[in-house]
């Protein structure tokens, strides 16, 4: 049936829509995908079991319906769906086909996803083709008249004066959505020729099914089944030939593409003529050729209803089949649960003393040793791990290897984990003999490189990290849609290391071969392409463009692997961990989780053992996921239950992996906790950054401001909601979102409770809500007042961020007193702040003033409690663009007057260490 194809073909295709595997995923289209696709395979006859068997798989399939993430959660939403329309009574046909439409999509996506996984692990590995493969590609081409040659995995191709270089890959010669129509197809065949055993589809007046039918009637039914199993595995030979045939075409009609736009287009000024080969819509489309080619070659065989009522001689036989129901299908789930578990499980073991040491020697970039303050900036002064360092410093005893000194074994043995990151010379050979003796001895590793091999740091890391089976590829990772923002999501079945870590985006990084060697992808990430470097730019930076060499799909940018009893990491992007970046969401929490890991040591790191129990557990559970179904569908047992059995597992295991890593390793304790200070992400939705630079063009953002905070000595997280309140202080930020009771409350007594608050509005901000958090500290800010360019702004607070003209610790209001000048502090030791030239603010009434703009108030503060509320009213004085943009360049004397006094606020109204 031509339609059923189609429909498999949308399914198969709609993962390239739905997940960012090639391009961004889009929800909405894909649920409409869904739709047309469930439309299309609702013809389909296919026999159904009892409605207590359908009941029993809808109760089986709830728990993946609470638990799995979108896209996957639509998978039991669908079987659910349908088995609720089979359940029913209906005075009509057609629900009852669209609920059999959307079982059998559920079951083909079910399956597809599962394939799409494993392509995922096996390509992201390797993404070059073997030997003959490429070569096979070249022959093709010559077959359609192009100029073509094969060196290694590299096809070249002479269309234009320009020689085309592709990289032959899997996904240019079996792109996934083939793989998932294959799946998907042989999935279809086998609903259509086996049905339901147990399905004799006795239907009475009002079109429902009745009981199963008698012993009888299942015997003859696995007669029929020897029968329908020869048919069905020449089906399923028939649709490998077609696809194996269809692949030399696939790929003849995708360079012709290529082609076609190399001509067209101006090589060496717009080459982006590969894109065509990451466009979701021409593989969709591709595969609905396939899918019309198999249609011709395989007609679905016509579905037979069996009509007949129950023997009441068989009434006992029917009422033992009950009883049965229910047990073969919990055999599959427990097969399920302990087959998924021990296969995703990653042993954490027992924690070590927690001594980390960072390896300077032979690395001049990203160091640790300048610190993160308010006096060094530029390159030097953000571009280092400084406040990755001391943020570790509090779970951890850290500790540098400076170049000074030797790596031996009695220098590594003063360390449980050694972090060797971006090194910019070699290390000898006794020295990388050093580092294997220490892994191999249960030391642990951390190997930190980046892209392009800038520096030649990769090269220098795979002198080490080759003795472990992996190396750092010298590739740069771009994210089709938006080349510089790479967002992760962990998954719902997390490593260890993942467990506490929110969704994040990466800088551009390299990505991770891991070669033959056995370990975990504890970060595979799609939607990504790769390029190689551009020798000819300072830093080995590529242009993000779409060129024919470029690899694409799934890349590894985290490998975790083991040596004997030590344990190795190796990550791909050490941008993430420099000062402009370590508080971003997600990043912290990625160095201390690799960390962590890394500070545990198990009975089961060496690979025999772990392999041993995997092995053990994957027998035990296949083999009661073989059993329940073979013995289940010789005793009537519908499909549809074991589908859900399946999907019942799966949320067992996902439960069961998730708390067994949580409790194995929760996040580690603090000994020695500097302020935390929390950027408020519920009222202010001001732009930030995501990576190293700011996300608003126009920077009219604050993220120079959020960097900055950390230089006086804390470290920052965005929060929302009630998470908001678990630091020691909290920022707002030109608030526009609504102010709700609830948590207006919570902010009140988070400042009784000795919290400190800051408070940042401008005349420049729409629709600001700062007036409502403010009112219950008794402040608040008159908007468009004061205009006058030529006023200075005057500030009551000195450097320390004390207030001027009164002792610290007073807490009288100092409102009535005249601001200090230069000849009174200076006649005190003390030095002023600069008057910064101010264009525009707000007026702040009520509270103790700090700062005055000809004589108005424009900054104050407000105590309640044991904490603090300030409010400035000249917010955009430091949004980016008077801030300098960005934190590369040295700034200029004007800039630097503008850093003191927001350093000097900024003392004054959170909590500070320096």
């Amino acid at each position: 049936m031509t339609r059923a194809w189609f429909g498999t073909a949308l399914l198969a295709g709609s993962w390239l829509i739905g997940v960012d595997y090639f391009s961004p995923a889009r929800p909405l289209l894909w649920c409409g995908i869904l739709i047309a696709a469930v439309l299309l395979v609702s013809p389909i006859s296919v026999r159904w079991p009892s409605p207590r068997q359908l009941a029993l798989a809808l109760g089986l399939t709830i728990p993946a319906i609470w638990l799995f993430v979108f896209p996957y959660r639509v998978i039991p939403i669908l079987f659910a769906v349908g088995c609720f329309l089979q359940i029913i009574p209906m005075p009509h046909r057609w629900p009852r086909k669209l609920g059999s439409g959307a079982m059998v999509a559920a079951a083909i996506l079910f399956a597809q996803a599962i394939a799409l996984l494993a392509y995922e692990s096996l390509t992201a590995r390797a993404h070059e083709l073997p030997q003959p493969f490429p070569h096979c590609i070249r022959m093709i081409l010559d077959l359609i008249g192009s100029d073509a040659a094969a060196t290694g995995s590299t096809i070249g191709l002479r269309p234009v004066a320009e020689l085309l270089r592709f990289s032959g890959t899997w996904e240019l010669l079996f792109n996934p959505a083939t793989v998932c129509f294959v799946v998907g197809g042989i999935v279809l065949l086998a609903l259509v020729h086996f049905g339901s055993p147990s399905a004799c589809q006795a239907r009475d007046s009002k079109g429902l099914t009745n009981m199963p039918a008698p012993r009888a009637h299942v015997t003859d039914e696995a007669s029929r089944t020897d029968k329908r199993l020869p048919a069905w595995r020449r089906d399923v030979l028939v649709l490998l030939i077609i696809t194996a045939i269809w692949i030399p075409i696939r790929l003849a009609l995708l360079f012709s593409f290529v082609m076609q736009q190399a001509y067209r287009a101006d090589v060496v000024n717009a080459p982006n003529i590969a894109d065509i080969l990451v466009i979701s819509w021409v593989h969709v489309g591709l595969v609905a050729i396939l899918a019309w080619f198999v249609s011709r070659w395989i007609a679905m065989p016509e579905g037979r209803e069996d009509v007949s009522d129950p023997d009441p001689a068989s009434v006992g036989i029917l009422k033992r089949a009950k009883k049965r129901s229910a047990i073969f299908p919990i055999v599959v789930v427990v097969g399920t649960a302990i087959l998924g578990t021990l296969v995703l499980w990653s042993p954490v073991g027992a924690r070590k003393s927690g001594r980390i040491m960072v390896v300077e020697r032979h690395s001049t970039w990203e160091p640790t040793t300048v610190p993160y303050g308010t006096t060094v900036y530029g390159e030097a002064g953000s571009y280092n791990y400084a406040a990755a360092y001391a943020f570790c410093d509090q779970y951890y005893e850290m500790s540098r290897l400076l170049e000074s000194e030797s790596i031996d074994d009695r220098t590594l043995e003063r360390c449980d984990v050694l972090v060797i990151k971006t090194p910019t010379a070699r290390y000898s050979l006794n020295e990388v003999d050093a580092v294997v003796r220490f892994v191999k001895r249960g030391g642990s590793l951390l190997l930190i490189g980046d892209h392009t091999n800038v520096f030649n740091m990769n090269t220098y890391l795979n002198d080490i990290s080759r003795h472990f089976g992996f190396t750092f590829r010298n590739d740069l990772l771009f994210r089709i849609g938006d080349p510089y923002k790479q967002k992760f999501d962990p998954p719902r079945i997390a490593h260890p290391i993942l467990q506490h870590v929110p969704p994040m985006c990466f800088a551009v990084s390299c990505s991770i071969d891991p070669g033959h060697s056995r370990g975990t992808m504890v970060i595979r990430n799609t939607g990504l392409w790769s390029l190689p470097p551009a020798y000819h730019e300072s830093n080995y930076h590529p242009q993000a463009e779409f060129r024919t060499p470029m690899q694409y799909g799934a890349w590894c940018q985290l490998w975790a692997t083991s040596y004997g009893p030590g344990r190795v990491l190796g990550f791909a992007d050490s941008t993430i961990f420099s000062n402009f970046c370590t508080f971003q969401p997600g990043k912290a929490e990625l160095l201390i989780g690799m960390l962590e890991w890394l500070n545990h040591t198990s009975p089961f790191d060496p690979f025999g053992w772990k392999s041993a129990l995997v092995i053990l557990c994957a027998l035990i559970g296949g083999f009661l996921i073989g059993l329940g179904w073979y013995l289940g569908w010789r005793h009537g047992i519908g499909w549809p239950v074991f589908v859900g059995a399946l999907l019942c597992g799966g949320s067992i295991v996902l439960l069961a992996v998730n708390k067994i890593h949580r409790d194995a390793m929760p996040i580690p304790h603090k000994s020695d906790p500097i302020p935390h200070v929390v950027i408020d992400r519920t009222w202010s939705e001001v732009p930030l950054f995501t990576g190293a630079f700011a996300d608003d063009e126009e920077s009219v953002g604050y993220g120079m401001l959020e960097q900055w905070i950390p230089r006086i000595g804390n470290y920052i997280s965005r929060r929302t909601g009630d998470d908001a309140f678990q630091g020691n202080g909290l920022v707002i930020i030109c608030p526009t979102c609504s102010v709700g009771r609830q948590r207006l409350e919570r902010l009140v007594d988070f400042v009784d409770k000795g919290g400190q608050v800051l408070v940042i509005d401008s005349p420049d901000v729409e629709g600001s809500t700062a007036n409502s958090i403010l009112g219950p500290f008794g402040l608040a800010s008159i908007r468009n007042t004061l205009e006058n360019p030529k006023g200075k702004l005057s500030m009551r607070i000195l450097p320390s961020g004390q207030i001027a003209g009164r002792e610290s610790g007073t807490s009288d209001a100092t409102s009535s007193l005249p601001d200090p000048s230069a000849e009174q502090l200076s006649a005190n030791g003390l030095s002023s702040l600069p008057e910064l030239p101010l264009q525009r603010s707000c007026e702040i009434t009520g509270g103790e003033p700090l700062a005055t703009w000809e004589n108005i108030p424009v900054a104050a503060r407000a105590q309640r409690g044991k904490g603090t509320v300030v409010a400035i009213g000249f917010g955009s004085l430091f949004c980016d663009e008077a801030m300098g943009t960005h934190w590369l360049p040295e700034p200029e004397p004007e800039i630097l007057e503008r850093y003191e006094v927001l350093y000097a606020i900024l003392r004054a109204s959170l909590p500070a260490t320096d």
